[in-house]
């Protein structure tokens, strides 16, 4: 067994896949949506492969820490990003007492 890794990932999809097909009529699994459920297990094989390839590779700890930054920093710019492109925009309101500067 080569790749354990991608063994344990394709199980994980699997697993969830069969557990979402059983109870996803129900209402929720472990306390969760179903797509909420399916979000989580998604994300679970992603960090998993991430993780293993980062952690079993073939390079010296000094590239694999500098992958694992590229990697955080990659992350860090997608949040900041869809924060920024989802927040609400700004609204100034002026009082009734202001004064105009119009000319």
């Amino acid at each position: 067994m080569r790749q354990p890794v991608l063994y344990i990932a394709v199980a994980i999809l699997v697993i969830a896949t069969g557990i979402l097909l059983i109870f996803g009529g129900s209402g929720s699994i472990a306390g969760l949506a179903p797509a909420q459920f399916a979000n989580a297990a998604y994300l679970s094989i992603f960090a998993l492969l991430i993780g293993a390839s980062l952690a079993i590779g073939r390079h010296r700890v000094d590239a694999r820490l500098w992958h694992i930054a590229v990697w955080l920093a990659v992350f860090l710019a997608l949040a900041a990003g869809y924060r920024w492109f989802h927040q609400e925009p700004t609204v100034v309101v002026p009082s009734g007492n202001a004064r105009s500067t119009a000319i």
